[in-house]
């Protein structure tokens, strides 16, 4: 109902579960920035919606507005700088800073962390061309979870997730080693990044702790799929096709063809099953009743702090408040080490060489296909462990005392 990805190609505006669903969205957004904004300048939320509506603003009117504490150039910034230092000053870059402070979380408990970034699909993790952005592949992901698994060193799981969805098969592939690392008695703690949504919820369901920010846009639990009809396209511009088939579905896939009957009977009914093993899933992994799961599933998308009230993740925050769940599912100290192991290990530069020529992946087959199509058309139509924000700390970031750097 509330899926609405190819409503860009079916329909001419949004429907109105689609507007529901994205005004929902905006609104939970818009007041965390209000009450982000009103926190950190002193400002009651009542000011702060009231500045949006006068924006944007120039300098001083960003000054008289409390916005921004003063104007001044780059000089006279490291001026002040210098005058708040007792002795000689010397500028460090942000790389030189990093590496004189050195790298956390190399000692201690060890435990794996692994990153699921990108649309999931099946095959090895990278940056894929045709879709313009990164892709998890299933293989990659995987296979570092058993890696962690396997590892008698590494003692609980700490999954990034930052995937808007895809291949309900790849997802499957990465939650059954969420399944297996719980039962071979490896905590697993899953934090969202800015979207975990369809298959990136799917591979988070069954985690001992779903970690998501209040922006995090999450759930829509629900399965779209489908192709498209190219027959008119081709056409017009003068370019036929002709085949043979050996069976009644040997057309089911292609997009010269319309669905048959039967055939459009049967997609339904494989996309029916999925949508209920996926509701299913979420009522197992997250404890709740399967008749409150299909009233939130749906396709609809949820704001993290919406997904915390209907029970789809257990906290919000960040990576240090992952870290801090680690540690209390593995019974440690709030300020116990933590060895951080990131998997997949780096590939060597023979395998990196070899996954280019690799062909058994969804990905490879869609830039396959893709890079077939504009051959066809060319003719007729010419991808901060040390950045933390305490509490108590205002301002954007802020990095801790580094003793011997100035």
């Amino acid at each position: 109902e509330y899926k609405n990805a190819m409503n860009i190609f079916t329909d001419t505006k949004m429907t109105l579960a689609h507007r529901e669903a994205m005004t929902q969205l905006m609104d939970a957004q818009f007041g965390q920035m209000v009450r982000g904004i009103a926190d950190a300048r002193n400002m009651t939320e009542d000011e702060v919606r009231g500045l949006f509506d006068h924006g944007p603003f120039l300098g001083q009117q960003a000054v008289d507005a409390g916005l921004v504490e003063g104007l001044s150039y780059r000089d006279e910034v490291r001026d002040d700088v210098t005058s708040r230092v007792d002795g000689p000053t010397k500028f460090l870059a942000w790389n030189k800073y990093l590496d004189k402070a050195g790298r956390p979380h190399t000692s201690g408990t060890g435990v794996a962390l692994v990153y699921g970034v990108g649309n999931i699909m099946r095959g090895e993790s990278g940056y894929n061309p045709v879709l313009g952005s990164m892709v998890m592949g299933s293989d990659t992901v995987a296979q570092a979870l058993r890696d962690a698994i396997d590892d008698d060193d590494i003692e609980a799981i700490l999954f990034r997730v930052d995937c808007p969805g895809g291949s309900a098969v790849a997802s499957e592939s990465v939650r059954r080693e969420i399944v297996r690392a719980r039962a071979a008695g490896k905590p697993v703690v899953v934090s969202m990044g800015n979207v975990a949504a369809s298959g990136g919820y799917w591979v988070s369901l069954n985690a001992d702790r779903i970690i998501a920010q209040p922006g995090t846009i999450t759930a829509s639990i629900g399965v779209l799929a489908g192709k498209f009809l190219t027959t008119n396209f081709w056409s017009d511009l003068g370019i036929t096709w002709d085949d043979v088939q050996s069976s009644a579905f040997s057309s089911h896939y292609s997009s010269s063809y319309d669905y048959t009957e039967s055939g459009w009977a049967a997609f339904q009914a494989w996309l029916d099953m999925i949508y209920v093993e996926f509701t299913e899933k979420v009522a197992e992994g997250r404890d709740l009743p399967i008749e409150r799961v299909r009233e939130i599933a749906k396709g609809h998308i949820w704001s993290g702090e919406d997904a915390l009230e209907l029970g789809l993740v257990d906290e919000l925050g960040g990576f240090p408040t992952a870290l801090r769940a680690v540690r209390e599912l593995l019974d440690l100290d709030a300020d116990a080490p933590l060895k951080l192991t990131l998997l997949p290990r780096e590939k060597t530069k023979f395998e990196k060489l070899a996954a280019i020529f690799d062909t058994s992946s969804d990905t490879a087959m869609a830039s396959a296909a893709a890079i077939e199509t504009m051959r066809a058309l060319q003719p007729a139509v010419r991808g901060i462990g040390r950045v933390v924000v305490p509490p108590s700390t205002r301002g954007v970031v802020h990095v801790p005392a580094l003793p011997q750097a100035q």
